[in-house]
C-alpha cells in the first residue's frame, strides 16, 4: 500500500469518525479542500462511491460503512505493530497489557503496575480484572500480553512456572490462636469459619484439606471474594484460610499465621501461544514474584 493511499484512508477514517470534512480537517491539521481532494482521490482510484453529496452534508454510502470496518482493522493492526516495535526497543511509548483474576488483580497487580511504570520501565499500562476463564480467553485472543489465573485444564498459554502461594490461617486480632507462630490445623476443629462459595476451586482445596485431616470447622459464612472473607474476620465473625496477597490488603486488622498442614494456591502465568513473553512482561513478572515471595510483613510483627 502506497503512502498516498494510506493518507487517503486516514482522511476517510477522520471524516467517518468526526462526521464532517471540517472537523476531519482540524483533526488532521489540513485545510478542508485538502481533505476533500483526498476523499475524491480515494473514490476515483477505488471506483467506489463513498459519499452522497446531493445533500448539504456528506452522507456515507453503504460502501463507505463497509469500508470503515476494514479501515479500522487496518489502523488497529498498525497501532499494535507500533506498540510491538516500541516494546522490543524498550522505549517509553510501549504498552503492557495485563489480565488478572481478582485474587491478584484487585490490589497487588494495580500497585505493582504503577510501580513498574514509574520506576522500572515507563510503559503505558492496561489492566483487566476478570474470572480465570475470562483471563485465559483474553490472552488467547491477543488482548492481553500477560495473564494471572487459576489453572483451566491443560493450556498452551502457560508461559512460565506458576506462582505458588501457601495458604495462611487468618484470625481476628484477639483470637486464642493469635499468639501462635504456626497454627496446627487440628486447632481449628469446631471454630467458626468463613469460606469461599462452593463454585470456587479454592474452596474445594480447603475443604479437602479439612476432610483429609479429620477437621470440621463450624461454617458461619460464605462469600465469593477472599478479601471479603478477611474483612469478616477483621469484624470478629470467625477465621478463614487465604494467601498473603489478599491478607496484605487488610494491614493490621487481622492476624495471619502459617498453617500446618496447609494448601498451596497455584497461580498460572499466561502468555500468547507460540510467542515468548516480551521484555516488559518478563520484567513485570519478576517484580510480581519478588513481591509475593516476601510475606514477612504478613506473618511477623503482630
Amino acid at each position: 500500500m502506497t503512502p498516498s493511499r494510506l493518507r487517503q484512508l486516514e482522511a476517510f477514517r477522520a471524516v467517518m469518525q468526526s462526521g464532517s470534512v471540517s472537523r476531519a480537517a482540524q483533526r488532521m491539521y489540513l485545510s478542508q479542500p485538502a481533505v476533500t481532494k483526498l476523499l475524491r482521490g480515494l473514490e476515483d482510484e477505488t471506483g467506489l462511491p463513498l459519499f452522497d453529496r446531493s445533500r448539504r452534508h456528506l452522507q456515507p454510502t453503504p460502501e463507505a460503512v463497509k469500508l470503515e470496518g476494514a479501515v479500522a482493522t487496518l489502523f488497529a493492526a498498525a497501532d499494535r505493530l507500533d506498540r510491538t516495535i516500541d516494546d522490543m526497543r524498550g522505549i517509553g511509548s510501549g504498552e503492557l497489557r495485563v489480565a488478572a483474576m481478582p485474587l491478584m488483580g484487585l490490589s497487588l497487580i494495580p500497585r505493582l503496575l504503577a510501580k513498574f511504570a514509574r520506576e522500572v520501565q515507563p510503559v503505558r499500562i492496561s489492566l483487566v480484572v476478570a474470572s480465570s476463564r475470562e483471563v485465559h480467553d483474553l490472552v488467547q485472543a491477543g488482548n492481553a500480553d500477560l495473564g494471572f489465573a487459576l489453572p483451566v485444564g491443560r493450556s498452551a498459554l502457560v508461559a512460565a512456572p506458576p506462582i505458588e502461594l501457601p495458604g495462611l490461617v487468618v484470625l481476628p486480632l484477639r483470637h486464642r490462636l493469635a499468639r501462635n507462630k504456626i497454627v496446627p490445623l487440628t486447632e481449628l476443629h469446631d471454630e467458626p469459619y468463613i469460606s469461599l462459595g462452593r463454585q470456587y476451586r479454592l474452596r474445594d482445596q480447603v475443604d479437602e484439606l479439612f476432610t483429609v485431616n479429620g477437621v470440621t470447622p463450624r461454617l458461619v459464612a460464605e462469600t465469593q471474594n477472599a478479601a471479603a472473607a478477611c474483612a469478616m474476620v477483621a469484624a470478629g465473625l470467625g477465621f478463614t484460610v487465604a494467601e498473603a496477597v489478599t491478607v496484605k490488603g487488610l494491614g493490621a486488622q487481622v492476624v495471619a499465621r502459617s498453617l500446618r498442614p496447609t494448601v498451596t494456591y497455584s497461580v498460572t502465568v499466561l502468555g500468547s501461544p507460540g510467542h515468548p513473553l516480551s521484555t516488559a512482561a518478563l520484567a513485570f513478572l519478576k517484580l510480581v514474584r519478588s513481591e509475593v515471595a516476601n510475606k514477612s510483613s504478613v506473618l511477623g510483627g503482630r
